[in-house]
């Protein structure tokens, strides 16, 4: 499935987060780790002699390269092959470059690290890969402090799989089966259709529910494309389910919380077919939105 990996880390325990999956991932699936650390300009750099600079990163490299290793030695004692880079530059730039260049399939990364605020879903680094579009990316939320469990081994027992349609988003079908196996896994298929008008009264009478024939007709649209995509074979066989909301990126947010998901797997866009320097609408709100892990499959045009 994914024969490498890469795992951004900078040093902060946000980084690490990611780390507890990739190495059950990495694991499970016999794949090579790439550990990564990119060095930032220092915050002082315009004042630093072109000397004093190269001190600094040198200084900086030799840290980092003690950090990685003790992190690499952990992964030997599970026998995984790990690979340490030092890297220099802009650090979504150099990440995706590095990815393609040593052709990683996988980004196993926390949605932000040192210098993000701890409540924001997403950070820039993982912002950018995605928007890149140079690699499949799976999203790890670090834990909150009020949260129990840092550190501990994520597995995953029910993987939802957003569809709308189109071809582009049934790319993701084929790694959420994958995973599902892998961690013997229950999988539903979720389509979200626009939820009914409903009229309600100031005076304090229950809402009427206008319910058309063309919701009718959507619904039962919906429907029929879930059972044939479930039609289609395949193990395991997932379950589909249709549910109405406003927007298609609150239905799939409420149904995973709903369902007790514990991993989405969604494409980069889906109907539409953007720019692949653009992360789709729902995409992205799906990914701003959940607290569950997010992974991002890219469709085949985006390679």
């Amino acid at each position: 499935m994914y024969p490498s990996m890469l795992v951004p880390l900078d040093g902060s325990e946000f980084s690490e987060d990611a780390l507890p999956l990739a190495r059950h991932l990495a694991s499970r699936l016999g794949a090579h780790m790439h550990l990564v650390h990119v060095i930032r300009p220092a915050p002082d750099a315009e004042l630093k002699s072109p000397q004093a600079d190269m001190e600094w990163k040198a200084k900086v490299r030799d840290g980092a390269q003690d950090y990685l290793q003790e992190i690499a030695d952990g992964m030997a004692e599970d026998g995984i092959e790990t690979t340490i880079s030092i890297l220099d530059g802009r650090v979504t730039n150099v990440l995706d470059e590095y990815a393609r260049e040593s052709g990683i399939p996988l980004v196993v990364m926390t949605t932000h690290g040192s210098g993000g605020l701890k409540r924001w879903w997403l950070g820039s680094v993982a912002d950018g890969l995605l928007r890149k579009g140079g690699t499949n990316v799976l999203l790890v939320r670090p834990w909150d402090d009020t949260e129990e469990g840092s550190g501990q081994e994520r597995r995953f027992q029910h993987i939802i799989v957003p569809l709308d349609g189109s071809t582009e988003a049934e790319t993701a079908l084929g790694p959420a089966r994958e995973l599902a196996q892998l961690f013997e896994a229950e999988a539903t298929l979720l389509r979200v259709v626009p939820a009914p008008v409903e009229l309600t009264s100031i005076y304090g009478v229950a809402g009427v529910r206008m319910e058309g024939e063309g919701h009718r007709g959507r619904r039962e649209e919906a429907e029929n494309y879930l059972e044939e995509v479930v039609n289609r074979g395949g193990d395991p066989v997932p379950t589909a389910q249709v549910v109405e909301a406003k927007g298609a990126a609150d239905g799939v947010i409420d149904a995973a919380r709903k369902l007790e998901g514990d991993l989405l797997v969604l494409s980069s866009h889906g109907r539409g077919g953007l720019s692949r320097v653009v992360l789709g609408s729902v995409a992205d709100k799906i990914i701003r939105g959940t607290t569950l892990p997010v992974l991002v499959i890219r469709p085949p045009e985006e390679s």
